[in-house]
């Protein structure tokens, strides 16, 4: 019989996005349908999207570092994705006002970063704060959104003791289209003083 000792593996050498404050870019805006989420002992099923940025930082191969941030899919004047898109364009979400969250891929906006510990004991980053920007900066083209809702679809589906899905059916994930492999040049002058955020 063939030796089946196994190690434990932790989830390999991932190394979370830096701290600090970050130029950034949002280059994805996923549907992450409908999710069990518990507060104060209650549970319910929420829709959540999540947002996706790269930052000026690089990783050790000198690869565009990622980050991201997911919110309860509702611009109520109390939910956090109102109050963190106010913050990134510099003017409150008002009542009644839409929002098409697409027009959020590619638009530049800072980061206040800084690392958590999960609780299984692993070190995650996590966006503290976003403003307007101050310096703008163009998409790589590194970051691939298929490839991304496959992992999701994937993740799920491990989750619920499912086959994954193949990667044209990913049940509760809509696709987003893929953000320009660049920006328009950067207008002269402050950014904070040029109101710029298309949203």
């Amino acid at each position: 019989m063939s030796n089946l000792t196994l190690t434990s593996n932790d989830g390999g050498n991932f190394e979370p996005h830096p701290e600090g404050i970050f130029p950034a870019i949002c280059v994805d805006v996923m549907d992450l349908g409908m999710v069990e989420t518990e507060f104060q002992g209650v549970k319910k099923m929420v829709n959540k999207v999540k947002v996706v940025f790269e930052s000026e930082a690089k990783t050790a191969d000198g690869k565009p570092c990622m980050v991201s941030k997911s919110f309860t899919a509702s611009l109520h004047p109390k939910a956090r994705l109102a109050e963190f898109i106010g913050k990134w364009r510099g003017r409150p979400v008002l009542p009644g006002e839409t929002i098409d969250l697409s027009k959020l891929i590619g638009v530049c906006c800072t980061l206040v970063i800084s690392h958590q510990l999960s609780q299984a004991g692993r070190k995650y980053a996590t966006i503290d704060a976003v403003s307007k920007p101050t310096k703008k900066i163009t998409q790589s083209g590194q970051y691939d959104p298929d490839a991304a809702r496959q992992r999701y679809a994937d993740w799920k589906a491990k989750q619920n003791g499912q086959p994954s899905p193949s990667p044209s059916v990913s049940p509760g994930v809509n696709p987003t289209p893929p953000a320009p492999k660049s920006t328009t040049p950067a207008p002269t002058g402050d950014p904070q003083e040029n109101d710029d955020v298309p949203f």
